[in-house]
């Protein structure tokens, strides 16, 4: 369960607490890059130590939080270096690559499910506990996580200078995405697959009017079908471990 726990504490640190702000300055100022690793650093240590003894957590903590900073200041050199889309797109891929599995290889080779604290054995007790981590894993996931990498892929595939996509991205339709994405999580778990058809009929007629325009249209198709698809694997992937 430790695992599922870092993971979600790696979500929560590397997206729902760095702003797009903080994100764009890290590629111009590196004191925002090292503010960053301070937020990382801070998440991950409220998040070790009290479920992992402290001889047993130190060396994956610095080891963890080293290694996501020199991750990160190799990634936004590499972003200043190269404009092309498609290499900013697999850096971030790569990027998040990199980071979830030194957390896997870490848990792995120093055995941090072993020596666990007394919180740790007290929590583990509750029936529920190992459930809702799974449960808060997939929202965290499919929270924002989810959001930037569709968000980077329209940068990607859509043509028009990043920063027109930037103003073109309103936070209502982010926050539409990102509970859409809940919801059929949320379903997909109650096995309730036929009613996932009534959210995104539900969403398309709010949208009836855009449609109209073809640029919109395909827009929206591409950014839906993407955010269906990945609640769908996310949900269905974890669900396994329930």
């Amino acid at each position: 369960m430790i695992i599922y726990i870092l993971i979600i504490a790696h979500f929560l640190a590397d997206f729902t607490l760095q702003t797009t702000k903080l994100a764009q300055r890290k590629l111009d100022n590196f004191k925002y890059l090292i503010y960053h690793a301070i937020i990382y650093a801070v998440i991950f240590l409220i998040t070790m130590f009290p479920l992992v003894k402290f001889q047993k957590a130190i060396l994956p903590y610095i080891i963890i939080t080293c290694s996501h900073f020199f991750i990160d200041w190799i990634r936004t050199l590499v972003d200043k270096k190269f404009s092309r889309r498609s290499i900013i797109f697999a850096s971030f891929i790569v990027d998040q690559i990199l980071h979830v599995l030194i957390l896997m290889v870490l848990y792995y080779a120093y055995d941090l499910g072993v020596e666990t604290t007394s919180l740790y054995d007290y929590i583990q007790q509750w029936q529920y506990s190992y459930r809702l981590v799974i449960y808060c894993l997939t929202f965290v996931i499919l929270w924002d996580p989810t959001a930037v990498f569709i968000k980077k892929l329209f940068l990607y595939i859509v043509d028009g200078d990043s920063s027109d996509q930037e103003e073109n991205d309103p936070q209502v339709g982010r926050i539409i995405g990102k509970v859409e994405r809940i919801i059929i999580s949320i379903l997909i778990l109650c096995n309730q697959f036929g009613a996932i058809g009534f959210v995104l009929t539900a969403k398309s007629i709010a949208r009836y009017k855009q449609l109209e325009d073809k640029n919109f249209a395909e827009k929206y198709l591409v950014g839906t079908l993407t955010s269906v698809a990945i609640a769908f694997i996310i949900t269905l992937v974890l669900k396994e471990y329930l």
